[in-house]
């Protein structure tokens, strides 16, 4: 854990990293952890990442509940905080255009929207995404996101074009690479690497599925440690530290008794050999304003809490 007891330690000191690698961009980031590979975009298919190949694989299954979703009228009642603009510090940059319907916050599902997109849930726990947040993003034409940073380097950012424009009017800059969203194509990137997006359209909105991930070169530790920290800081009360403490032991003792499973039964694929984020469950008392709170806290700047409220849209 010392990378991570490290990583929190800068955050509380008010530190930020940042460098410009040659030739890649610049990368700043107020949430740390040192040691970790860099570098703007990362090949989604090249064996880090076999559950986006999953998930490019089903795009069209995802792509048809987003469409229903969006065919009714009642979608907003039947949710929980559906299609929000930004709330972060520089929300600004992102404008009142760029709109999220969040499924995943900080491994934790949201227990109201999960049933209204069964098969997308389903799809991204069965691809064993080592997923932090998921969400649906729109962004409408003739808007675009400024340069920013995430703050963030070990929670990555991938994204899966659904219904986007037509290459080369919708588009993503990390560093110093430009890239453009394909229907049922997956984007990997380091998002603490300044970054931008545009829809050059003069009409369709652009539709993809985010899914924020720990960087593949942290630990299981290390994600366990980070996630205690999540649920720290949630509640920083003797009872809240407690149970902070008691989450974690039963995530390190989960992910023990998987492994010996996968040992027993076969070697593990690449995709198996990474924790999954286990799902809240149903009505197990995650309340509606929790979020609200976590938005508040990214709000503020300079309290020390960036590691857990920067970074994280």
């Amino acid at each position: 854990m010392t990378r991570v007891r490290d990583s929190l330690r800068f955050t509380l000191a008010d530190g930020t990293y940042k460098k410009t690698h040659a030739g890649l961009g610049e990368q700043v980031a107020s949430s740390y952890i040192a040691g970790l590979t860099a570098r703007p975009y990362w090949d989604a298919r090249g064996g880090d990442f076999p559950w986006m190949e999953h998930l490019e694989r089903n795009h069209e299954t995802i792509r048809d509940e987003l469409r229903a979703a969006l065919a009714d009228p009642l979608l907003q009642q039947k949710g929980n905080a559906i299609w929000v603009a930004a709330a972060r510090d520089d929300a600004e940059g992102y404008g009142p255009d760029w709109r999220t319907l969040v499924l995943q916050d900080r491994c934790e599902w949201e227990p109201t929207n999960v049933t209204l997109f069964p098969e997308t849930v389903a799809l991204v726990r069965a691809a064993r995404a080592p997923s932090v947040e998921v969400f649906f993003a729109k962004q409408a034409p003739g808007t675009g996101i400024k340069p920013h940073t995430d703050f963030t380097n070990f929670i990555m950012t991938a994204h899966l074009g659904l219904d986007v424009p037509p290459k080369p009017e919708s588009w993503m800059k990390v560093g110093e690479e430009t890239r453009y969203w394909e229907n049922g194509v997956g984007m990997c990137a380091d998002t603490s690497f300044i970054h931008s997006t545009s829809n050059d359209s003069a009409e369709k909105d652009r539709y993809v599925l985010i899914v924020r991930f720990w960087h593949p070169e942290l630990t299981s530790h290390e994600r366990n440690g980070v996630r205690f920290l999540f649920d720290a800081f949630e509640d920083l009360t003797p009872e809240g530290l407690r149970r902070a403490r008691d989450n974690a032991r039963a995530r390190e003792k989960a992910d023990a008794e998987a492994a010996r499973e996968r040992t027993d039964e076969r070697p593990p694929t690449n995709a198996e050999a990474r924790p999954r984020a286990e799902p809240s469950a149903p009505g197990g008392g995650r309340k509606r304003n929790k979020r609200n709170k976590r938005k508040a806290a990214s709000r503020s700047s300079g309290d020390g809490l960036g590691l857990l409220a920067k970074g994280m849209k």
